[in-house]
């Protein structure tokens, strides 16, 4: 596994905020799954941040366009999603709409 450096107070926020996620998921895990957690999370943020000002045209063209750069992964991606329907339980959509979801949550 890759290693990181982060300063004394982030680490210690880090210790503590992870009380806050397996509040959330309703289970114990590691710090360094913790921090997977957060950093995607953080990251998606990040994204929606960037994209969400965009029009939705604008988004649709955007993704016409990653379909044409790399179809399998975007036509797979779009037949799986049609595949899984929308029937999620309200528990895994409350986790899945903050951020924060286990590994085994992630392969889904």
């Amino acid at each position: 596994m890759p290693k990181i450096t982060i300063s004394s107070e982030v680490y210690t926020r880090l210790v503590e905020f992870k009380q806050v996620v397996e509040g959330i998921i309703d289970e114990e895990i590691s710090i360094d799954i913790c921090v997977d957690l957060i950093l995607g999370q953080g990251m998606d943020s990040m994204l929606a941040d960037l994209l969400s000002p965009l029009d939705s045209s604008t988004l649709l063209r955007s993704f016409q366009q990653l379909g044409s750069q790399y179809p399998a992964q975007v036509y797979r991606y779009v037949a799986e999603t049609l595949k899984k329907g929308a029937i999620v339980d309200q528990k895994e959509e409350m986790k899945k709409r903050i951020g924060f979801q286990t590994q085994a949550n992630m392969k889904r």
